[in-house]
């Protein structure tokens, strides 16, 4: 029970931060293509976004990887069960 708990509780945190982690380069965008900001403070935006994004790729990786391996686990213990014949 508690792991489920653990792991719903890892599914919303994990959302959040997906959620968060999309709108962050929108915003960094916006900046980055603000012609009034000067070019030092543009550049640190680029930098940022940069750096958001490779996380963002990393934090999708890794739940594709949770994906993939509850997949095969289910197919691990369908090919376990003992067929019936008809």
């Amino acid at each position: 029970m508690t792991e489920n708990l653990d792991a719903i509780e890892e599914g919303a945190v994990r959302t959040r931060i997906i959620t968060e982690l999309l709108e962050s380069p929108a915003e960094s965008r916006k900046i980055m293509l603000d012609s009034n900001k000067d070019l030092k403070t543009r550049e640190r935006w680029t930098q940022l976004h940069n750096s958001t994004s490779q996380i963002l790729n990393t934090v999708l990786r890794d739940l594709q990887m949770k994906e993939w391996e509850r997949r095969l686990r289910v197919i691990e213990e369908h090919t376990k069960r003992p067929r019936l014949l008809a």
